[in-house]
């Protein structure tokens, strides 16, 4: 286990590197579609990409809060993110694995506020109820997405509904692994013993602490970097 004091939290870099390759990949197509002519089912394509992302990113923004989709207010604060407290004056109290993966589909539930046809000037694009279900396994996150867009151009028109991405990131076990920790630290029965490919990384700061839980196995990478879980101690 590290300890690093009065560090500024560098975790977040990889989900904030995601949301910028997804504006460009936003703009990139924008730009295409004035100069050539895109089919339906390139289109289609195109929202399977867009919406693969945005559930990642989604993903990645709950690991890094705790769990939490909307941490409470009492949370602890970063330049990024509100990270939700696991352990408060030696009481362990935090989300269930079944909540964190609520939590995604939580997330997940807004993208339906996107204007689809922003995306692709000259399609109407309309959708109909969005519905999300997170799947946590030993090797990775499933989300199942049934969502009917229906898009038409001139007398063209298709649909799409049912979606599935797999990501290859062990969320399950950083969240027992958390888990286990908050229960060792509410306890006061440290050290922590990690698996050999796990390691937590702690941010020491005057009133509290942040834990940061890394999944070290370079099968389960994202970007090539590690993937992580944080939570907060006061």
């Amino acid at each position: 286990m590290e300890s690093k004091r009065g560090q500024v939290t560098i975790f977040i870099i990889v989900a904030v590197a995601i949301i910028v390759i997804a504006l460009i990949f936003f703009l990139v197509f924008r730009q295409n579609t004035n100069k050539s002519e895109t089919s339906v089912s390139e289109v289609k394509t195109y929202l399977s990409d867009i919406l693969e992302r945005a559930v990642l990113i989604n993903i990645i923004t709950v690991a890094q809060q705790g769990g939490e989709a909307y941490p409470p207010t009492t949370s602890f604060q970063t330049p990024y993110y509100s990270v939700s407290y696991w352990v408060i004056d030696n009481t362990s109290t935090h989300p269930s694995r079944e909540q964190l993966a609520s939590n995604i589909d939580l997330l997940n539930s807004e993208i339906t506020e996107t204007n689809l046809s922003w995306f692709f000037p000259g399609y109407d694009i309309s959708s109909g109820e969005f519905k999300s279900n997170t799947t946590l396994s030993e090797t990775g996150v499933r989300v199942s997405v049934k969502w009917p867009i229906t898009i038409k151009k001139g007398t063209t028109t298709q649909t799409i509904e049912d979606f599935t991405f797999n990501y290859n990131i062990r969320l399950k076990k950083l969240y027992d692994a958390a888990d286990y920790t908050a229960d060792l630290i509410a306890n006061d029965t440290m050290p922590i013993e990690m698996p050999q490919d796990i390691n937590v990384t702690v941010y020491t700061y005057s009133n509290a602490a942040l834990y940061e839980i890394i999944d070290t196995n370079a099968k389960y990478q994202l970007n090539k970097q590690p993937y992580n879980f944080v939570f907060a101690v006061k």
